[in-house]
């Protein structure tokens, strides 16, 4: 079964990074007025809100230049979040100038914080190369990290780099096991693949039924891939759907 794997890879790396927040409270002006009250004393929970307030145009117009100074100012006192946010800022070029060593810079100092979240995006930014030498094994070494505080990226993002062997030997088996952990806990790419590996026997004992059964679990997700796969192997196989 075709299962472009490195792409998600590539896609996870953008998604996780990139995306900081979306509206949805529109703040009033003496909310805000009273945060940056506090975020001028200084008080970093006040200056992080502030940046998310600025940055998403929530009661103000939306403003990425104002969203990184007060993000940094936060940053620069060690809130993990705030240090992903400037890492975020730094990726897309939004409130300052786009550069991806920054933007790793910012990412490792919430990584080295022990953040699952940055430890993951880390990782990717090793594995694609972006502001930092591109080091699969380093890539590696970050996704575990993330992986055991149960980041369900990284567990994908593993069973993956095992799939390829890519920073490790390739082992289909540590890859199915990744996939599975991931699976079970709902994610559905994870499901979707796990499901090829059934229907193919890579790592697993092959089994159609199985194969199926996560087929349907990503499917009911809205995994279109995974409805396609399930629609061809009842079609070839109408046992392993009953």
């Amino acid at each position: 079964m075709n299962i472009t794997l490195p792409q998600w890879l590539v896609i996870l790396v953008i998604i996780s990074i990139a995306t900081l927040f979306t509206p949805t409270i529109v703040f009033p002006t003496h909310h805000i007025s009273m945060l940056k009250s506090s975020a001028d004393q200084g008080d970093v929970y006040s200056q992080y809100n502030l940046g998310v307030i600025y940055y998403g145009g929530m009661g103000v117009p939306r403003d990425f230049r104002e969203a990184a100074k007060w993000f940094r100012k936060a940053a620069e006192q060690g809130y993990i979040d705030a240090q992903v946010s400037m890492g975020a800022l730094f990726y897309r070029g939004e409130g300052v100038r786009q550069d991806f060593e920054e933007a790793a810079s910012w990412v490792r100092k919430a990584a080295d914080q022990n953040d699952p979240e940055a430890q993951y995006n880390l990782g990717m930014l090793y594995y694609g190369g972006r502001g930092v030498p591109q080091d699969f094994t380093q890539a590696v070494a970050w996704l575990k990290k993330a992986a055991v505080q149960n980041d369900l990226n990284a567990l994908f993002g593993l069973g993956i780099m095992y799939h390829e062997g890519e920073g490790v030997s390739q082992d289909f088996q540590q890859s199915a096991g990744y996939f599975r952990e991931a699976a079970n806990k709902g994610y559905a790419d994870a499901q979707s693949v796990l499901g090829a590996m059934y229907y193919d026997g890579l790592g697993v004992t092959q089994s159609y039924r199985e194969a199926a059964s996560w087929f349907k679990k990503a499917a009911l997700q809205g995994n279109l891939e995974s409805q396609q796969f399930l629609d061809t192997l009842c079609m070839e196989r109408p046992y392993a759907c009953r």
